[in-house]
């Protein structure tokens, strides 16, 4: 019985240790998956035009990927005649884009720029999606 008793606290710092490092694994594997999602999210858009509306930039987000996102992060930098960077914001895209989908996104015009770019700054994973079934 003394030798069982020896081992109990063995086996609680094996359980202890597994429990402390098991959220270090799972962060590398999503720092991973996030390095590969990023090249297969692009941006499109356009200058509102409505005049009721307060000046804006619309468009929609693509997700090339296998995963749901959510929480995208947007870097808007408007650009002069020679596209150097005059001024950058970081906007909140409040979507959740489904694998292989896009969502439409809209957010406040800089005041200074004639041109802009847009691209995604961060995002976080939510799923992973299965792929469509054919008939």
């Amino acid at each position: 019985m003394s030798a069982l008793f020896l081992k109990m606290p063995a086996l609680g710092l094996a359980l202890g240790l597994i429990v402390l490092l098991a959220p270090l694994g799972v962060a590398t594997a999503n720092a991973q998956t996030n390095a590969d999602v990023a090249p297969l999210l692009r941006v499109e858009w356009q200058p509102t035009t409505e005049t009721w509306k307060r000046p804006g930039l619309t468009g929609f987000l693509y997700n090339d990927s296998m995963y749901r996102i959510g929480s995208v992060r947007l870097r808007v930098e408007a650009l002069d005649a020679e596209n150097k960077v005059l001024s950058e914001t970081l906007a909140w895209a409040y979507v959740n884009v489904s694998a292989r989908s896009r969502e439409a996104f809209t957010v406040t015009r800089p005041k200074v720029g004639e041109t802009f770019r847009i691209t995604v700054e961060s995002f976080v994973l939510i799923a992973r999606e299965a792929a469509p079934q054919s008939p």
